[in-house]
């Protein structure tokens, strides 16, 4: 998974951003990069890209890689393949990067385009999902543009909002921008798509408290959504093999 591209984002200074919080050795670090296919190859891309997981599991990768297509939004088509769940320290040391990059070169980038590379920190206080649960049917990401040196306020708001929500039985990560984008992005798992109705009934209310208790408004500009469709087949998690 780690191209030459990727790779080179974690030896340069990352730009810091106000609102983003110091580096901890929580197990919170998520990995998120969106694919466009090229015109044509969207079939070559997955099965190249299915080769390449089989390089990942032949070389005993123990991290879990997922993919998603997305399937609603201004990325439609898009693909998404993340790793969440790791410190900061582990992605010092994935396994054997420089062959990672060069299968990775060979079955995957003739394909697609890199449209975006991001590291998130998931905040553990508005974070209610495990690893497994982020392999439900559909997964809608909500993006967030907060307001500059803004961020502890919003988190607050988001934190007292969801406490107050009533009948709260969403499973939801709230990933914080560390490097790569400024968005803060709200991952928000479903079953099926008349969920979708639901999940939009409970982010408005929450956007709402959130308008209503900040400081001064808006806290919270731009606000855009997209949802993906899990993709078993181009995902790797070996940990739940084990169990």
């Amino acid at each position: 998974m780690i191209s030459r591209l990727i790779r080179s984002l974690l030896t340069i200074t990352p730009l810091l951003l106000p609102f983003a919080a110091n580096a901890q050795e929580d197990a919170n670090v998520a990995r998120m990069v969106v694919w466009q296919m090229k015109p044509g190859m969207a079939r070559d891309f997955e099965e190249g890209y299915k080769r390449h997981l089989d390089w990942h599991r032949k070389n005993n990768d123990t991290w879990t890689w997922r993919g998603w297509t997305i399937v609603s939004g201004e990325h439609f088509g898009y693909f998404v393949d993340g790793t969440f769940f790791h410190t900061w320290k582990e992605l010092d040391t994935p396994v054997s990067p420089a062959a990672d990059s060069a299968d990775n070169g060979v079955n995957v980038m003739p394909y697609a385009e890199i449209r975006s590379a991001a590291f998130y920190e998931a905040v553990p206080a508005l974070t209610n999902l495990s690893s497994q649960q982020l392999a439900a049917p559909l997964l809608t990401f909500y993006y967030l543009d907060v307001q500059p040196s803004r961020g502890a306020e919003f988190e607050s708001l988001m934190k007292d909002a969801l406490s107050n929500v009533h009948n709260n039985a969403a499973h939801y990560v709230l990933l914080r921008p560390a490097n790569g984008v400024t968005e803060y992005l709200l991952l928000l798992t479903a079953e099926k798509e008349s969920d979708l109705g639901t999940q939009a009934a409970f982010m408005g209310h929450l956007l709402q408290a959130v308008a209503r208790n900040a400081k001064q408004a808006p806290i919270v500009g731009r606000f855009r959504t997209e949802t993906a469709s899990y993709r078993s087949e181009l995902s790797n998690a070996p940990e739940e093999k084990l169990k």
